[in-house]
């Protein structure tokens, strides 16, 4: 692999290595992927359930949404532990992350609305508008988490250091982002050709099987994105290392 302009390359191969040596980095996303499954069984969120199933489908994603970056949190702390000193102490970073958990909360909510109004407004052009809105907010405020996770930057700062770094690194903002989005999708490529054989089970337990192994999907696609995401953050931030 070679460097091309401000893009370490080697980090996206580098990456599976890291994930294999420190498996732990895919905890936290794994927790937090299995307490999202559950949480929307205990609440009831169908559309028969009214007033009562709506609210609680906002709540739960609410809560969802800010246990997941808690959760990406953690492994962008644990990956980049494991980039710089060779060593990924699980926790120890969940320690870092509960002394921080006011900015990652933050930070979460910041980025999530971000998101959420660049779809809007781009609504108004349609699905096409939609996508394109969402992807440029993303781009520059991909870096919002681990500047509140990594750089302890309090929340709200950590969305102008992410619109920072994406402009001075625009080349590595642009890949990282596409690994972002893909990491969307990645789950239901791997899970939908397992889905035959995971549904041909006592269909008591299939969807809970199902429910499982995607979690688990996600989890490690998740500690993957956390690796190269904090590789390109601190290069972003401090220059290349390793």
């Amino acid at each position: 692999m070679r460097r091309l302009g401000q893009v370490d390359l080697s980090a996206y191969a580098r990456g599976f290595v890291l994930l294999a040596r420190h498996p732990q980095i895919a905890l936290a996303p794994l927790l937090a992927a299995v307490f999202r499954v559950l949480l929307f069984k205990i609440l009831p969120s169908g559309s028969d359930d009214g007033l009562l199933g709506a609210a609680n489908s906002g709540l739960a994603g609410l809560i969802a949404q800010l246990v997941q970056g808690f959760g990406f949190s953690v492994a962008l702390i644990v990956a980049e532990s494991a980039w710089r000193r060779g060593r990924a102490p699980f926790d120890d970073a969940w320690d870092e992350a509960r002394a921080k958990l006011g900015s990652i909360l933050f930070a979460t909510l910041g980025f999530t609305f971000i998101i959420y109004v660049a779809s809007l407004i781009g609504s108004v052009l349609g699905f096409i508008g939609s996508a394109a809105m969402m992807l440029v907010a993303l781009f520059f405020f991909i870096y919002a988490l681990p500047a509140a996770a990594i750089g302890g930057i309090p929340g709200g700062a950590s969305l102008q250091a992410s619109l920072e770094r994406a402009q001075r690194a625009p080349l590595a903002t642009g890949l990282v982002t596409i690994l972002f989005v893909f990491s969307f999708f990645a789950p239901s490529l791997i899970v939908t050709p397992l889905l035959p054989a995971l549904l041909s089970v006592d269909s008591a337990y299939a969807g809970s099987i199902v429910s499982i192994i995607t979690a688990i999907a996600e989890a490690l696609i998740l500690g993957y994105v956390s690796i190269v995401l904090a590789k390109m953050y601190d290069d972003a931030s401090y220059g290349r290392f390793r």
